[in-house]
């Protein structure tokens, strides 16, 4: 009988409530292994990200662009210390040009394009990075899509990785902005879907740098543009590399603690709008939307 007794109240001890209302687990909880988490890029962790690429693999990685590229000498100044910071070993080119389109970097009769032709023939990388001139994924979308058509031919024959860096739109009070979309935001916004369509079509990846100027530029507290209202400060320039940075490695920036000698707090602002523009959804609305034919 005591026996019984006992086997009755430990039963009923199983399906008792716990204090705050909810029937206590009586089973081990469900393993990753058996149920798979779903991770959205919002929700993945830097412990996380920092697994993505081998941090022992030095990575060659070929800048392709103009001054928005390589103004402040952000891809071997920002960009490599960047990444030497958080432990990756990068060797970083670039082959740039004031006003060059990525139809010109795409022609072998061109100077420049010449160079891009033997760089990706005679050398092989591991990702290469397309700028576009500024306005002309909006003034120009057809030239914009056979550049980049173009040169992904030529990137996928090296069996390099493909991204393609979008720009900003100008800042309010330049003169080719009322032609561009009319506002900061809606030229960014028609940038972003032009980079995007092309990017689906080639099987390329977007770095939405211009997202995250545009963040930082509503803030209004960092300055990101020079006086010219349309190239970026040095400011502008680290946080370019921070998006870069983040979108190659899948890496958490806010937890690399180089700051571009910008200072703890400006460089926080900074890598919290790249973490934002790259592992945060940045949907296009469907007025923006663009077909690449």
């Amino acid at each position: 009988m005591k026996k019984l007794l006992t086997f009755a109240l430990a039963a009923l001890m199983l399906v008792l409530p716990s204090c705050n209302g909810e029937a206590e687990q009586t089973t081990a909880p469900t393993t990753p292994e058996t149920t798979p988490a779903v991770t959205t890029p919002a929700e993945t962790t830097a412990e996380e990200t920092t697994a993505l690429r081998d941090k022992e693999t030095e990575l060659r990685i070929l800048f392709i662009g103009n001054s928005f590229t390589f103004y402040n000498d952000m891809p071997t100044k920002y960009f490599r210390n960047l990444c030497g910071a958080a432990g990756y070993k990068v060797k970083v080119e670039a082959i740039t040009n004031g006003g060059h389109f990525l139809s010109e970097f795409a022609d072998t009769s061109d100077e420049y394009g010449a160079k891009v032709d033997k760089a990706l023939k005679n050398n092989k990388y591991d990702i290469v990075i397309l700028q576009e001139q500024s306005g002309c994924p909006i003034a120009n979308r057809s030239r914009f899509f056979g550049g980049v058509r173009d040169l992904a031919k030529k990137v996928k024959d090296n069996g390099a990785e493909l991204y393609l860096y979008e720009t900003w739109g100008y800042k309010k009070g330049y003169s080719k902005l009322s032609s561009h979309g009319g506002t900061t935001k809606i030229m960014e916004m028609k940038l972003r879907a032009a980079y995007t369509a092309i990017a689906e079509e080639v099987g390329a990846q977007v770095i939405l740098a211009g997202v995250a100027m545009l963040d930082i530029h509503t803030q209004g507290k960092i300055e990101v543009y020079r006086d010219d209202l349309f190239h970026p400060s040095a400011k502008g320039s680290a946080l370019v590399a921070y998006t870069i940075f983040a979108k190659i490695f899948m890496h958490d920036p806010r937890t690399v603690k180089y700051t571009c000698g910008m200072g703890e707090e400006i460089s926080a602002d900074m890598k919290e709008a790249a973490y934002k523009a790259v592992f945060e959804e940045q949907p296009i609305p469907d007025g923006y939307k663009v077909k690449t034919k």
